[in-house]
């Protein structure tokens, strides 16, 4: 069974998608969090690589703890490198390089801090750190979403599927008129909209449409993590109910049977 670690279960769409392939390749621009909310995580835990992104040095340390065979770069991506002006609204994943997305939510009340970040694109970032094959793409930065595309070479560098996050920060309404253009023109096909990103899939892969046909179900064998996480919380809380005395009981208890599963001969 498939353990969804992803927001809107993105990764139960890509892994239908994908299921041929073995030990892949990704690429995450605004990757966050190396477990909560992560398109990668279930990847990366069935052997995959790939490469991280986020502007902040707090937000990509976890992951050069926790994702040792990927590469993990602090650095924003727009269309030109350069330095740029980065509206920080950690530790809520609202940050951007969009001085219009943060106007908003400094006008929902967050707390933002202003800094200057290093800029490169993604066509120089897959030119140093890709293999020839990228098996999916995935674009989560509060409205740079375009600056992102135009500084890609779609030439060089195809992942076989483009996920892009194409909803206004925490708002329904659709971004993608404004950047969209720009993977049509480069031979995407359009697949699927979850309600929150929109799926691409390379020309050359057409016949990956076919798993965009229904929304994650039954049939996909999965279980989000978020209600695993909740379970374990829960079984916490009822063993902090078992008084004090019965836990160590309980304790002892299997200290004992592991002893014997050690050494069967062992006395009592």
């Amino acid at each position: 069974m498939m353990i969804s670690w992803a927001q809107n279960l993105e990764d139960v769409m890509l892994a239908r998608a994908l299921a041929d392939v073995e030990q892949g390749f990704y690429v995450d621009v605004g990757a966050f969090d190396p477990r909560s909310d992560s398109v990668t995580r279930h990847f990366y835990e069935h052997g995959w690589r790939g490469i991280n992104i986020d502007p902040l040095p707090s937000q990509i340390a976890p992951f050069v703890r926790e994702r040792p065979r990927d590469v993990n770069l602090a650095v924003a991506v727009a269309a030109t490198a350069g330095t740029m002006r980065f509206f920080d609204f950690s530790p809520v994943g609202l940050s951007t390089l969009d001085a219009t997305v943060a106007a908003q939510m400094r006008a929902r009340g967050f707390e933002c801090r202003e800094i200057e970040v290093p800029v490169t694109t993604l066509a120089d970032v897959l030119d140093a750190h890709a293999p020839g094959t990228i098996d999916f793409l995935k674009i989560d930065v509060e409205g740079g979403e375009h600056g992102v595309l135009a500084g890609a070479d779609f030439a060089r560098h195809r992942p076989r599927i483009v996920v892009v996050e194409a909803t206004a920060p925490m708002r329904p309404d659709a971004t993608h008129a404004t950047w969209e253009p720009l993977l049509l023109r480069r031979g995407y096909v359009f697949a699927w909209f979850d309600g929150l990103n929109r799926f691409y899939v390379r020309r050359e892969d057409a016949e990956r449409l076919r798993h965009f046909r229904v929304q994650p179900n039954v049939f996909d064998d999965y279980v989000r993590g978020i209600a695993l996480r909740e379970a374990d919380r829960a079984g916490l809380a009822r063993l902090r109910r078992i008084p004090a005395r019965t836990r160590r009981m309980l304790s002892r208890t299997g200290r004992w049977i592991a002893e014997r599963m050690r050494d069967p001969e062992a006395k009592s």
